[in-house]
């Protein structure tokens, strides 16, 4: 009995034996089946990540193809139904022309032949135009010291008109001495009476020195006169001042002139209160014959 009872107990030992043999074996199996499975899944996991990846390169292509296929149908279409623009000949070129051929300066000069050539209304219009941006030619016609038979000379007037003026004078003295503006006529050179201004505007400033026995009316005459031997009679330009000798005042001078000659017309003492034989009565001459050119359209931008 004791025997049989020992021999249990070795089986069950043996048996004890065998299980934790049999349990190692299981852990190990299991551990090995769990590597193995690990690293197929992360196989499979790579597998299907490239084959993603493919796909969507896959994808990408297509869509760049389409989107190609697609412009170029876009631009075929394009050139089908559009209407081609029309081909234009090239306008040649022309150089901008000058409304104004010229101005040019009649009458009076009452500064010294030095100070005329930078302080005169002459000079100081033809800066005004070219800082406009005009580029006019300003011509001097003027005489220093001469009186206004002597200008209607060298204009070219007949000389029977300039005659009758001169026996109207002489009768209207009744025998008085007469200065000799108002009866004398300048002798002149033929270069003098030489005319290269016949297409310009006109500026007409005189009677300063006399030579209209003091009557506005023939003033405005012989203004008349010399603007008939130009080209252009419908643009120009009267400047008025009162004589040298104060025979008729500036309002007289004024009303009379205004009155022929309308809106072509500038009153000097209107424009200044400087004497006239100033630089800044000319200054301001200049400035006003250059508004009134603007004004009456000789001039324009």
């Amino acid at each position: 009995m004791r025997r049989y009872g020992k021999l249990i107990n070795v089986c069950l030992a043996l048996l004890c034996i065998v299980l934790v043999l049999i349990l190692g074996g299981l852990v190990v199996w299991n551990r090995n089946q769990t590597r193995e499975d690990k690293q197929r899944l992360e196989k499979l996991a790579d597998e299907t990540r490239a084959e993603d990846r493919e796909d969507l390169q896959k994808l990408d292509k297509k869509q760049e193809e389409t989107a190609k296929e697609l412009q170029q149908k876009a631009a075929q279409e394009a050139e089908v139904t559009a209407t081609p623009a029309p081909t234009l000949s090239p306008v040649p070129s022309e150089p901008v022309k000058e409304k104004t051929a010229g101005i040019s300066c009649w009458g009076d000069d009452l500064l010294t032949a030095e100070d005329t050539q930078q302080y005169s209304y002459m000079t100081v219009l033809q800066k005004l135009l070219q800082e406009n941006g005009y580029n006019i030619p300003v011509v001097n016609k003027t005489l220093q010291g001469g009186g206004t038979l002597s200008m209607m000379k060298r204009a070219g007037v007949d000389d029977q008109i300039i005659q009758n003026f001169i026996s109207e004078h002489q009768k209207a003295a009744n025998g008085a001495q007469l200065y000799v503006t108002e009866t004398g006529i300048r002798d002149f050179t033929e270069e003098d009476l030489t005319r290269d201004d016949l297409d310009y505007i006109p500026v007409i400033f005189m009677g300063y020195y006399g030579g209209w026995n003091h009557d506005p009316a023939e003033l405005a005459q012989q203004q008349e006169h010399i603007l008939k031997t130009f080209s252009n009679q419908e643009q120009f330009i009267i400047v008025g001042t009162r004589p040298l000798d104060g025979s008729v005042d500036s309002a007289a001078l004024d009303a009379a002139l205004s009155e022929k000659w309308k809106e072509h017309y500038i009153s000097l003492a209107a424009v200044t209160s400087s004497p006239s034989s100033t630089y800044e009565a000319q200054a301001a001459m200049a400035r006003a014959v250059y508004e009134k050119m603007v004004e009456l359209n000789y001039i324009s931008k």
